[in-house]
């Protein structure tokens, strides 16, 4: 297989795949810090990786000089890795990517990076992200979500996070994979939170990652231990207050979104308890509809 590989011989049951970019939809390092949760919490393996000599200008994306503990020298490159977590109760498994965006041939890429995927059985692709927006560090951290099938709209509808596609303009590495994904016949959703644009983006933001990570584990019906997150958001959201307090046009920016935020709040569709929605059976709906959906491709 082409600029990918193998640490063994991958598994063919890991039918759904989360990934994450860093870069443009990675406000907060939201979405590479979830996905880094999701691999330690699952103590999921490192499965393969896609080699970055094709597609990075490392003189943008430098490779870095660690030292070991015995004082050796080691050089990590940018990384494009999957992981691979199975339950061990008959159930398929999880394949978890993590990458920087490329800076060249996505096409290439893309092929690559959906021919591990299709090599580990994967029908789905759950892409979580994170995108600066007028959202007060002050509130809980809002997350949208878009897919491609009745059963996950249904589902997204429920807990009032279903949002149209309506964006028009450049975009990142995630939708071309997604797009290319759908031609392939795979099923994808997206997961998008909201980071507080007037904060510096490269820091990481704890309120957003457990937003997607809650959702996700929803979603997946994963038991994710969240735990550690209430004192690392206590402690980011004091030095935002802090920060903020340091400037008078800040502070009255942010009063004005803690308004705006709170005026829409009553708008929007509450999500809906755990136990009053069915979740098992909207995602037996899902498979159903995606096996009618081979079976016709078969027949055809």
């Amino acid at each position: 297989m082409d600029h990918v590989g193998f640490d063994r011989e991958p598994p063919a049951n890991l039918t759904t795949l989360v990934m994450a970019f860093g870069g443009w939809i990675d406000a907060g390092q939201a979405a590479t810090g979830a996905l880094r949760h999701l691999v330690r919490d699952l103590s999921a393996a490192r499965l393969a990786w896609i080699d970055p000599e094709q597609f990075f200008v490392l003189t943008q994306e430098r490779p870095e000089v660690r030292l070991k503990a015995d004082g050796e020298r080691t050089i990590q490159w940018p990384r494009s890795e999957f992981f691979a977590w199975q339950p061990g109760d008959g159930r398929d498994g999880l394949l978890l990517f993590s990458g920087v965006e490329p800076h060249q041939k996505w096409r290439t890429y893309t092929t690559a990076f959906l021919d591990v995927a299709e090599r580990c059985g994967v029908k789905r692709i759950v892409s979580i992200g994170a995108l600066l927006a007028g959202a007060p560090h002050t509130r809980p951290v809002r997350v949208t979500g878009r897919c491609t099938e009745p059963a996950w709209r249904s589902l997204l509808e429920a807990w009032g996070i279903y949002r149209r596609p309506s964006y028009e303009g450049p975009t990142g590495i995630s939708t071309v994979v997604l797009d290319a994904a759908e031609r392939r016949g795979m099923s994808h959703l997206g997961l998008m939170g909201q980071a507080p644009h007037y904060l510096q983006n490269g820091a990481e933001n704890p309120a957003a990652i457990q937003a997607l990570l809650t959702y996700v584990a929803r979603l997946l019906h994963l038991s994710l231990d969240l735990s550690h997150f209430a004192d690392a958001i206590k402690g980011f959201r004091t030095q935002c207050d802090r920060e903020v307090a340091r400037n008078r046009a800040t502070r009255e920016h942010v009063q004005q979104l803690e308004q705006q935020y709170d005026a829409t709040a009553g708008e929007e569709p509450q999500p809906l308890p755990g136990g009053e929605l069915d979740s098992e059976k909207l995602m037996q709906d899902l498979q159903d509809f995606l096996r009618g959906q081979r079976e016709r491709g078969e027949e055809g």
